[in-house]
């Protein structure tokens, strides 16, 4: 049989840990007239995150490009999933849910191509779309992250 016995010795109340702090900054992410090549709508990675950049009547808006229902893009690299710029949104091609450019609310219907289920409703609650601030400088777009 197996005995543990304790140890009079007495152990902190902390545990030692490594935390790495790094602060956000404006990162030059692309370009206005790369954004504008790509119809008006880019996906870059900025810090590890595939961001979503958009030009709706001369201004640069950032949103994360994964959608905030399902995690799948909204920007991808097959025809299949090409949300569409209108009207200030961001359209998901999944489920089809509009997403604010400006503050990444939805307007509009939440998941409009799922079905309301009993019980569970739209798999999911309504959530906005992480943004980021951007800005140009010159025809450099960046993004604070």
């Amino acid at each position: 049989m197996l005995q543990i016995k304790s140890s009079t010795m007495s152990r902190p109340a902390f545990s030692r840990r490594t935390v790495t702090v790094q602060a956000a900054s404006w990162t030059k992410a692309t370009t206005t007239d790369a954004i504008k090549a790509a119809g008006g709508k880019l996906v870059v990675e900025v810090a590890g995150q595939k961001v979503l950049f958009a030009e709706v009547d001369g201004a640069v808006y950032a949103v994360s490009n994964k959608c905030s229902h399902l995690g799948l893009p909204l920007v991808g690299k097959t025809a299949l999933f090409q949300g569409k710029v209108t009207n200030g949104c961001v359209v998901c091609p999944a489920h089809n849910t509009a997403f604010d450019l400006k503050t990444g609310e939805v307007k509009g219907e939440w998941c409009p191509k799922f079905p309301n289920l009993p019980l569970v409703g739209k798999i999911g609650d309504s959530k906005p779309l992480p943004t980021f601030q951007s800005r140009v400088t010159g025809s450099d777009v960046e993004v604070f992250a």
